[in-house]
């Protein structure tokens, strides 16, 4: 043991002060350890927000020891969970107080739950969970189906339903929404609602309106875009049927009226309705009737009949009906006439013997009983010499249909040209004759009344002065292979009806032509000898009847009139001997060259001069 001595004693104080000084240096209990990881600075784990928003207190967090001295130094990390926005601060160290910042949290996009997480070693991670609301609607989304499809005046099968949605697609529930009808009429039931949890608003109803078609209706919010719904509203059952066309005409009989009779089938709120089967049915003495039964037109709720031919009846009725409409019917009244078309011979002179001139009256009557339609009526001034003919007078009356001067006078003596004839004025609106012209030799009349032809050669001239070889390439085209050997007809109608009487299957082009064998007057205007025999049209007048076949009636019809088909004669194309006439009884055959080379002029509704078209000269 060291001796007490007064040295030592003073060294042992010395160390004894020492002690706590060193003790106090080295921190006293050791180094801290991290023992509470917390929110701090008013910052909670719990946060409420609207999506890409700022939270309204930055997160932070502080590191205790477990005395409560916040721990300097030390690396805090931030993470956000999925769909949770974005956080300045990825990681950040502790301040003198142990504290730790964010920097701030974006919230996410997406309306429900968000977390951030910060973590530190040696301590549990710190949970901020956020209940993000959705933003302000922004837009109006259709669910329920769109074009639907309902009878007028009823309710739509599926209610127009909006969601309400801000501008990242969050549901927003609570917005008021206004159902109303855009157009088409109807009405909104319960046309007030507000979107549910599901940010879902259903109207109670949509009524249509009592118009057909296309209707609209839409949702809107307050600074919202809005939604809009569409539906076809469709007619309702056939209800009544009504007369659109054809009643009231008047029309030959046996000839087809010129307006196809029609009724339109509409439901109560007069919207058409289609598919119903209508039925047209004459009554008794009240002629035929073509595609009888009609379905209506789905769009028009429109039927017609195919045509209406009138009977014997001065007055006529045809009945519609439909088996839709039980009980119910319409009725289409037309008188019966013999023609409306007019043809005025005027003889220049004495016009011959009553014999001659009763071969006029006779074709003219003739004539009006093929063709039946009235054309038009034109108010005409003319001096005289139309048609290069001198023998013309003037002209200043209204003539309706046609004007035909007729005159027997001197043209060429003789044997050679028996007669000539044509239109003179003819209208540019229909391009058919509006006058003309019928000369007669008198040098060969005696011959030819002996001989008995010269009723048909007068039927035969008329039918030039109408049409016949004169219109056929008069603002139209029916004439093939003009000027050759074999040219041909070209008209529907007349092919139709010549194919119809071809019994000996006449194997060339249908409805042939005389063709450049003859001279001009002859050629390119009359059917050709050799197949038509004796048809009243063929180029030769010829003994023992000319008749007027349904070829040549259909031609008429090909020209744009009218045409009574029954009032043409029997005739078929088959050899002489076949039709009950003996050879001999064909001849003399004398040649008809009686084609007019003065120039044809063409007028418009008030008869003035519009166009001149020159005639073909030998």
């Amino acid at each position: 043991m060291m001796p007490c001595t007064a040295r030592a004693l003073a060294r042992r104080i010395l160390l004894c002060l020492a002690a706590p000084l060193l003790l106090a240096a080295c921190g006293g209990d050791g180094p801290q350890v991290p023992t509470t990881f917390a929110p701090t600075g008013g910052s909670t784990t719990q946060i409420s927000g609207v999506v890409a928003s700022l939270v309204g207190t930055t997160p932070q967090v502080q590191i205790l020891d477990a005395k409560g001295k916040g721990i300097k130094g030390l690396r805090v990390r931030w993470r956000v969970g999925a769909n949770s926005g974005v956080v300045t601060n990825d990681s950040t160290v502790t301040d003198a107080f142990g504290t730790a910042l964010s920097g701030g949290w974006t919230l996410g996009t997406t309306a429900g739950t968000q977390t951030l997480t910060a973590t530190a070693d040696g301590v549990s991670a710190v949970n901020f969970t956020a209940q993000v609301a959705p933003g302000a609607a922004a837009s109006l989304v259709r669910l329920s189906a769109d074009a639907q499809q309902a009878v007028v005046n009823t309710t739509v099968a599926v209610a127009p339903q909006v969601r309400a949605q801000d501008i990242f697609g969050n549901v927003v529930p609570g917005v008021p929404i206004s159902f109303s009808v855009a157009s088409g009429g109807g009405a909104m039931i319960g046309e007030t609602q507000t979107t549910d949890q599901n940010g879902v608003a259903t109207v109670g109803g949509w009524k249509l309106g009592t118009t057909a078609g296309q209707q609209f209706a839409r949702a809107t919010a307050p600074n919202v875009s809005q939604a809009s719904f569409s539906a076809t509203a469709l007619p309702g059952p056939a209800a009544d049927i009504l007369k659109v066309a054809g009643d009231n005409q008047q029309a030959v009989s046996g000839v087809a009226v010129s307006t196809a009779p029609g009724v339109r089938i509409v439901d109560a709120f007069n919207n058409p309705v289609g598919a119903v089967p209508v039925t047209f049915t004459p009554s008794a003495n009240s002629g035929t009737v073509t595609v009888g039964t009609v379905q209506t037109d789905p769009a028009t709720g429109t039927a017609f009949v195919g045509s209406w031919v009138l009977g014997s009846a001065a007055t006529q009725s045809l009945v519609a009906t439909s088996t839709a409409l039980p009980g119910r019917s319409v009725a289409f009244t037309a008188t019966a006439i013999q023609t409306a078309f007019d043809i005025e011979v005027r003889f220049v002179g004495d016009g011959g013997t009553q014999q001659v001139r009763d071969a006029f009256i006779a074709a003219a009557s003739k004539w009006r009983r093929v063709i039946v339609g009235n054309l038009r009526t034109v108010n005409l001034n003319r001096a005289a010499g139309q048609c290069g003919a001198s023998w013309v007078p003037a002209v200043s009356e209204s003539i309706n249909d046609v004007l035909i001067f007729a005159r027997i006078g001197a043209i060429d003596g003789v044997g050679k040209i028996l007669a000539q004839a044509g239109p003179c004025i003819y209208s540019t609106a229909d391009n058919l004759p509006i006058t003309g012209i019928m000369e007669f030799d008198e040098a060969d009349l005696t011959s030819v009344l002996a001989n008995g032809t010269f009723n048909d050669v007068v039927l035969h001239e008329m039918g030039h002065v109408l049409g016949v070889g004169t219109f056929w390439t008069i603002g139209r085209s029916l004439l093939s292979e003009a000027g050759t050997a074999a040219p041909y007809f070209t008209g529907a109608g007349a092919r139709a009806a010549f194919t119809a009487i071809n019994t000996v299957t006449f194997s060339g082009n249908t409805v042939p032509v005389e063709g450049n064998q003859y001279p001009v007057g002859t050629r390119d205007s009359h059917w050709r000898e050799s197949v038509f025999g004796r048809e009243l049209m063929q180029g030769f007048a010829k003994v023992g009847g000319m008749p007027l076949s349904r070829v040549t009636a259909a031609s008429m019809q090909d020209l744009g009139y009218i045409v009574n088909m029954s009032a043409a004669d029997p005739f078929s194309i088959t050899s002489p001997i076949l039709m009950g006439f003996p050879q001999s009884s064909v001849t003399p055959a004398v040649p008809l060259n009686d084609e007019l080379t003065s120039p044809l002029v063409g007028v418009d509704a008030a008869g003035r001069t519009v166009k001149v078209i020159p005639r073909r000269t030998p």
